[in-house]
């Protein structure tokens, strides 16, 4: 395990996004509030790194700096070479709660950045079928949004974020509204997906077993000020199945963890 400071990846590759010594500091009527300090972390390429934490502890918002919707008080972060930014179009991005609008259809959502990126139509329309095949829900693309179920908007919404092919994707907690039943599925679903495609992956999550399960590294943050406590390696074999929940490792990984994070709750 590595404690602290910068941490660098498994070897997977080069480094897809570099965080270094980010600090961020929100200005307020009653005053400031430090979200994170001097946050140090590499992923490299191909490889899926979790963020858990406290509630506050600023995984949220190392996030949204990362996907350049929230300016950084110092520091750098670096995807892929160049200063991170909203609106690339090699980063996907899927939040906690599905972006798609209620009058479109889904085929329709799931095709929305590949429009605003003014993406080639007609492979954009393969690519986005052969998403929502993946998914399990192609014989919804004509539907609209709210006739699907909480765990299919989500798919739907995974769909979107990944109609572009970005090289790197970014989940702030994209599963916390969906029963456990359907997250389980979900995570089957990205754990069989990652492993196809080796995406640069960095997921937010409050939810230690799916961190542990996804994840090459689980990177742990103490409170406000969120800072790194601890990086976990995760050792279990690749392709991740329904049936890894259930090894003893994934529950020594899982207890390991809630360990380093109950020394905060």
């Amino acid at each position: 395990m590595t404690s602290g400071a910068t941490a660098n990846g498994p070897g997977l590759g080069d480094c897809g996004v570099r965080i270094s010594r980010v600090s961020k500091t929100y200005r307020t009527r009653s005053g400031t509030v430090e979200a994170i300090r001097n946050i140090d972390l590499d992923v490299n390429e191909g490889e899926f790194v979790a963020l858990v934490g406290p509630s506050g502890c600023g995984k949220s918002t190392l996030l949204h700096i990362v996907a350049g919707l929230v300016d950084m008080s110092t520091g750098d972060v670096d995807v892929y070479g160049a200063p991170a930014r909203a609106g690339r179009h090699d980063v996907g991005i899927m939040l906690q709660r599905a972006v798609l609008l209620p009058w479109r259809s889904v085929l329709a959502n799931v095709l929305m950045p590949a429009q605003i990126q003014n993406s080639d139509a007609a492979k954009s329309r393969e690519r986005a079928y052969e998403l929502l095949e993946m998914m399990g829900i192609a014989a919804f693309a004509d539907k609209h949004v709210w006739e699907l179920s909480g765990g299919m908007r989500q798919r739907a919404s995974l769909a979107q974020a990944l109609v572009t092919d970005p090289a790197i994707l970014l989940m702030d907690e994209p599963f916390s509204a969906v029963d456990e039943f359907t997250r389980e599925r979900l995570n089957v679903e990205v754990a069989r997906m990652h492993a196809a495609r080796g995406r640069t992956t960095l997921f937010v999550t409050h939810n230690i077993q799916e961190a542990v399960f996804l994840a090459d590294r689980v990177v742990v943050m103490r409170p406000r000020p969120g800072e790194i406590e601890e990086i976990v390696p995760i050792d279990l074999p690749r392709p991740r199945t329904a049936e890894t929940l259930e090894l003893e490792q994934t529950a020594r990984l899982v207890t390991e963890i809630r360990r380093l994070i109950g020394k905060y709750v």
